[in-house]
This record gives structure tokens, sequence and C-alpha cells, in this order.
């Protein structure tokens, strides 16, 4: 689990921000190079062909889904423990955990999708990846997400949106 400890909600959200663009960068840029590798080089993948490389073409995108799910599924249940938690501070920290677990998980999915590219070169992992991106742009860490997932009252609401100095 990934635990921090915040002193606004301000740092909250450039942190969780933060952390967010780092989970979906870095696993992008092999991605991208090798996605110019094989358009421009003719990179055939290390595998070159043959059983393996069919098959790596269809599991990489099945397991990168599972992880997905799974981390998804994470991401559902620690939004429900946030949503009981007492204070906003608390709220928050419970949501960052749970939040940035499901990032983990989808950059595993990322970074297995870009080994599965560079050993088949397969183009159902490109498009399993522009997939998983897509799906990624709806979790994107925004104070309105926040504040639906968490279903907060409306002085927190308040608190989140205006970013209104606040202290824990």
């Amino acid at each position: 689990m990934i635990k921090v400890n915040f002193k606004s909600p301000e740092e909250f959200h450039t942190k969780l921000g933060m952390f967010f663009s780092l989970t979906i960068a870095l696993p992008l840029l092999p991605f991208v190079w090798l996605y110019l590798e094989i358009k421009h080089n003719e990179f055939s993948g290390f595998l070159q062909g043959g059983l393996y490389s069919l098959l790596l073409g269809y599991v990489c995108p099945i397991l990168a889904g599972l992880l997905v799910i799974r981390g998804f599924g994470i991401y559902k249940s620690g939004n429900e423990i946030s949503k009981e938690a007492s204070g906003l501070k608390e709220k928050l920290v419970s949501y960052y955990t749970s939040v940035s677990t499901f990032y983990v998980y989808v950059a595993v999915a990322s970074i297995l999708l870009a080994s599965g590219l560079y050993l088949s070169a397969k183009g159902v992992l490109i498009v399993s990846y522009v997939i998983l991106l897509f799906v990624m742009s709806f979790f994107r860490p925004t104070p309105k997400r926040y504040c639906k997932d968490l279903d907060l009252q409306e002085k927190e609401k308040d608190i989140i949106l205006n970013q209104k100095e606040y202290k824990f």
C-alpha cells in the first residue's frame, strides 16, 4: 500500500497529479520508442514470428486487462473505505492510497504491453495500449473527481473545488 501525508488539499492534488503523470508517462516512453522503431526501421520483434510471438500478442493484452480490472477493484473498494473516514484529511489520505495503487497496476499493465510489443511487434498490443490510455483519461485526478468519488459534504467540496485555505 502506498501511504503519504498531506499538509493541505492543494498538496494532495499536486502529489496525486504528479503520481498519475509519472505512472502514465514512464511506460509511455519505451512504448513510443518501440512503436517508432517498428514503424520506421522495420523492427519485427525480438521473437520474429512463430508460436511464441503469436501467443504473446494475445496473452499480454489479456493479462494487462486483468491487471487493470484488479487495480480498479482495489480502487473501488478503497473508495468505499475512504467515504467512511471521519475527516477531510483521512478521506484524502485513504483516497490517495487506493487511487495510487490503481495507477501502479495500470503502469504494470503498460509495461507488460510494451514488453510484449518488444518481443512480438504485434499490432494488437498497440491497439491495447491506446485503449488503456483512453480508459485512463477517465481516471485523471481532478478536484471534481475527488468530490464525486468521496461523496464530500458541501463544506468539504467548497474547500477542494475553490482551493480555500485549509490546513490539516
